[in-house]
């Protein structure tokens, strides 16, 4: 059963704008870690479509369908958003966080309905590993038992944050989001992303991620001709990986919101 605070959010004036913003969560997560940035988002202008992405949101949030997860239902979740979205606006900007912002790059890289995609905190390689160990445990992890990972493992079940979010996920899981990531980054290597233009929010202080290797695939867009941007929180800010949920006990939107604000909707000069 899903979670009644996490379905997803449409925020339309009951036509086309100019533009729709797709914002895609986080991984564990759901759209209502969006539901201030997306009301902001929508005062500005834009129409605002945040999907449900596959076996996230239930309202057990210790259950076990997250182990099931496999990229290929992300991907076609993240092309029917995106069908949505070109019916919500003329140019639509797709922008995610963490595994959001691994599906955002994927369709920046492969669908021309994009005019503009955010890229914000992306996993593309899992953190404190060699890259080239991070691709293979992606895809080898079938080969060995799934196992459980508690984001607290103090606190477990009771960590403190977003009480929709789940506490914990399977190993598997987290491999399908490594493989997408290097599915982009195989691609990169061959053609260039198909969307207009890239922006890329690095925070320097992120334990989640590892930052080289998005560095990495933004100068592989770059030497395929693409538009790409990137903004870098600094290190002394003390950000953590959830740089959106404003109900994450160490979060910071006053710091956070109005430059994602900006990455989102500022155009290109």
């Amino acid at each position: 059963m899903i979670n009644p605070v996490c379905k997803e959010i449409v925020l339309e004036r009951g036509g086309r704008a100019e533009r729709c913003v797709i914002l895609l969560h986080g991984f564990t997560n759901c759209p209502a870690m969006y539901r201030q940035l997306a009301v902001r988002l929508y005062e500005l202008g834009s129409n605002v479509y945040v999907p449900l992405l596959p076996r996230h949101g239930l309202q057990d949030r210790l259950n076990t369908e997250l182990a099931a997860l496999k990229a290929a239902e992300l991907t076609r979740a993240c092309v029917d958003a995106l069908a949505r979205g070109t019916q919500l606006g003329e140019k639509v900007t797709v922008a995610g966080i963490s595994l959001g912002a691994v599906l955002a790059a994927w369709l920046a890289q492969r669908r021309p309905e994009v005019d503009r995609a955010v890229i914000v905190a992306p996993i593309f390689c899992a953190p404190h590993v060699p890259e080239w160990l991070s691709d293979g445990v992606a895809h080898l992890a079938e080969l060995v038992p799934n196992f459980w990972l508690w984001w607290d493992p103090k606190a477990k079940a009771a960590v403190k944050g977003p009480p929709h979010a789940y506490p914990r996920f399977p190993s598997r899981a987290y491999a399908e989001m490594l493989k997408l990531g290097y599915e982009v980054k195989q691609a990169a290597r061959s053609e260039p992303p198909r969307a207009r233009e890239l922006r890329v929010v690095i925070n320097q202080n992120d334990p989640a991620v590892n930052n080289k290797a998005t560095l990495r695939l933004v100068e592989q867009w770059r030497r395929q001709g693409a538009q790409v941007s990137v903004y870098q929180f600094p290190k002394e800010q003390g950000l953590l990986h959830d740089l959106i949920s404003a109900d994450q006990v160490y979060q910071r939107i006053d710091v956070v919101y109005p430059v994602l604000i900006d990455q989102i909707t500022r155009a290109v000069p």
